[in-house]
């Protein structure tokens, strides 16, 4: 079984999603750094990432719940690595 990549997941990296502030640069996937996962809802992955002291939440919506448990414990594993290069860690199973 071919291993996957977590770039080649539909919709990553996600945009930073949350609150609109003018004075807020949203990161790119080089610039937000991993600070936690929030969890999994079915299919749907949120996690929070830092850049400029300020934080920015995120949705990843995948095609199933197991593969979303996958990618969420992937996650945890790497917290403090940057979207970018989270997107070339290999998702198990």
């Amino acid at each position: 079984m071919k291993k996957k990549r977590v770039m080649e997941l539909p919709g990553w990296p996600p945009e930073p999603g949350g609150t609109y502030d003018a004075s807020y640069r949203a990161p790119n996937s080089e610039q937000a750094i991993l600070r936690r996962t929030e969890g999994v809802n079915e299919s749907l992955i949120t996690f929070v990432c830092e850049f400029e002291g300020k934080e920015h939440s995120y949705d990843l919506d995948v095609k199933n719940a197991d593969l979303a448990w996958k990618v969420e414990k992937l996650l945890r594993a790497n917290i403090g690595k940057s979207v970018l290069q989270i997107g070339f860690l290999e998702i198990e199973g």
